[in-house]
């Protein structure tokens, strides 16, 4: 076994590089910075009860100001102070919101939801609610994003009470049994796609601090982050690339279950250029192997699938890459990755890496109190490795996560380039999430948000067309 240990990938700024997004926009400001063409303001709509919407004004005001540091962060580095959402620093744009830009959703529209029998009907209604301000806003006030403020009387009923109910780090396949019980941020993230103005669905506890609460400053990282990367439309960092080398498209393959249970699998592609860019495509309905029970392509397919991705690739950067990456969680079968190859052929892709990134029950331990180092890589032979991307980090001196953190099993199917450039690559890419600052989500952005999107779109019909934008899942 051969141990080594990968350096943490760089992320490139308005004025620099830096490893950690929040000491880089800080110090640096955001990667758009660079545009002639760039939009400095964020007009923000509001949708919720009066009270929530004055609570989320004033946050808003808050979050334009500087924030410090929590108190409880004694290790170096772990908590960030937030610079303010503000013109002249970090991000350079400013927030446009008053009351023009605000639907007051009255206590007579709350008891007619409340008032529904039946839950499932309740949650339509709540969904209805929403979705027509939303709408109205999108379409007369020309919005950027739109935050829906989920009253505390929705708690318990319409939404699950003071949980959240979105996975962060779920693999692609690792796909529960059909929910049947409608949910209402799928749902109303499903219908409100249509009117092109992404939405933040907030949850009316957040708007208040106390103990148990995450702190200020790192509720204003991740909800201005989130904000400036759906209202705008661009990216605030992207990844660290050697120039010299041919450009790169990262495609993660994966697969969710349609509501009805009538639908098994449908097909899934997350496409990725080398700065972390990307868009979605969605399938077609896919087999499911009887031994296993895992979904997989059809030779006709797969090569389909990567050519449809492959044609959106080149429609946005207007080259075919030098190179494929292409990621999924469970094994390549025979007519898939036939059906892979032949479409590279047929593009004239020469160099390509073909990865399956995957659970692993195998864990490593270091004679302290912290786990291993993230960037950690352990090569059991030439073709398996373990990755650690959660784990200690140098920068911070510590680990920061609550739970002993567990690795990722990367396999190598084919590969034209070495295992360390493959996992190197990994490790960057699990930066590349930007509705939050976390310094370390445990997938690539390939495979980490294809849940999220998944269950998203299962609220499509088939004549439905879902954006590309993960702006519009997040």
């Amino acid at each position: 076994m051969k141990a080594e240990y990968l350096q943490e990938p760089f992320l490139i700024f308005g004025r620099g590089k830096s490893i950690c997004p929040r000491d880089g926009i800080t110090g640096l400001n955001v990667y758009d910075t660079i545009l002639k063409a760039r939009k400095d303001q964020l007009l923000i709509g509001i949708v919720g009860i009066e009270e929530d919407i004055d609570n989320m004004r004033n946050y808003l005001k808050r979050f334009e100001g500087f924030i410090p540091a929590s108190s409880k962060g004694k290790q170096k580095g772990l908590f960030k102070s937030f610079p303010g959402f503000n013109i002249d620093q970090g991000f350079c744009a400013k927030f446009i919101y008053d009351t023009n830009y605000e639907r007051v959703l009255s206590p007579n529209d709350i008891r007619k939801v409340l008032n529904e029998n039946n839950h499932e009907k309740q949650i339509l209604s709540a969904v209805d609610l929403f979705s027509e301000n939303v709408k109205f806003l999108s379409d007369i006030k020309n919005c950027d994003v739109i935050i829906c403020v989920v009253p505390k009387s929705f708690e318990g009923k319409v939404v699950k009470e003071n949980k959240d109910d979105e996975p962060v780090e779920i693999s692609a396949d690792d796909i529960e049994e059909p929910e049947l019980e409608i949910n209402f941020r799928r749902a109303l993230k499903a219908k409100t796609m249509q009117y092109n103005t992404p939405i933040q669905i907030v949850r009316e506890y957040i708007l208040h601090d106390d103990k148990k609460s995450q702190d200020t400053a790192t509720k204003a990282w991740n909800f201005c982050t989130a904000l400036y990367y759906k209202g705008l439309q661009t990216i605030p960092w992207k990844l660290e690339v050697d120039e010299n080398r041919p450009k790169v498209c990262y495609i993660g393959i994966g697969f969710f279950r349609s509501r009805d249970r009538e639908t098994i699998q449908t097909s899934l592609a997350q496409i990725f250029n080398e700065n972390g860019k990307g868009v979605i495509l969605r399938g077609t309905p896919v087999i499911e192997d009887k031994v296993d029970r895992k979904p997989h392509l059809t030779y006709e397919q797969s090569k389909s699938l990567l050519k449809d991705a492959l044609t959106k690739y080149k429609f946005a950067t207007g080259i075919m890459p030098g190179r494929l990456v292409l990621h999924k969680t469970s094994k390549y079968y025979d007519d898939e990755m036939d059906g892979f190859e032949d479409a590279m052929q047929e593009l004239n892709i020469t160099e390509y890496d073909i990865v399956t990134i995957m659970e692993t029950d195998l864990r490593f331990f270091r004679n302290n109190l912290y786990p291993p180092v993230r960037g950690s890589l352990f090569s059991l032979s030439e073709d398996r490795h373990i990755l650690y991307t959660r784990g200690s980090v140098h920068q911070y001196q510590t680990y920061p996560g609550m739970y002993i953190p567990a690795p990722l099993e990367v396999r190598i199917e084919k590969r034209s380039s070495s295992i360390k450039t493959i996992c190197l690559e990994i490790l960057g890419l699990t930066k590349m999430n930007w509705n939050n600052t976390q310094f370390d989500n445990k997938y690539p952005i390939t495979i980490g948000c294809a849940r999220r999107v998944g269950e998203i779109m299962k609220y499509l019909g088939d004549k439905d067309t879902p954006k590309e934008s993960y702006a519009f899942y997040m």
